[in-house]
């Protein structure tokens, strides 16, 4: 299933799990209280375990602001353990290669 296809679509807007998720919240971000007023209010995954079959407790309201931020704590958490990939690149600063433009005519 395609994540962003699936959440621009009729069948997300309408998921009962969203609709009772939004409502449990009371309207509200479940983490700051926004009412939508200072920013529109979304509803984010906890877990991607039941995408398209979601799950009330798969789910948690937040406004736009907080569900930027939980979803870059997440990701940051996911690859903290992650080594960034190493490349040697002496060798081509020692010996370069001739610049090429294959659109240059002569």
């Amino acid at each position: 299933m395609n994540y962003h296809d699936y959440i621009m679509s009729r069948r997300w807007r309408e998921n009962p799990a969203r609709l009772a998720e939004l409502e449990a919240s009371g309207f509200r971000c479940r983490l700051c209280n926004n009412d939508g007023t200072a920013g529109r209010l979304e509803v984010h995954h906890r877990t991607y375990k039941n995408l398209g079959n979601e799950q009330v407790g798969d789910l948690t309201t937040l406004c736009r602001g907080c569900h930027r931020l939980v979803t870059d704590h997440q990701r940051r958490l996911r690859y903290a353990g992650a080594l960034p990939k190493v490349f040697d690149v002496r060798l081509a600063l020692e010996h370069p290669a001739p610049l090429f433009d294959p659109t240059f005519r002569r």
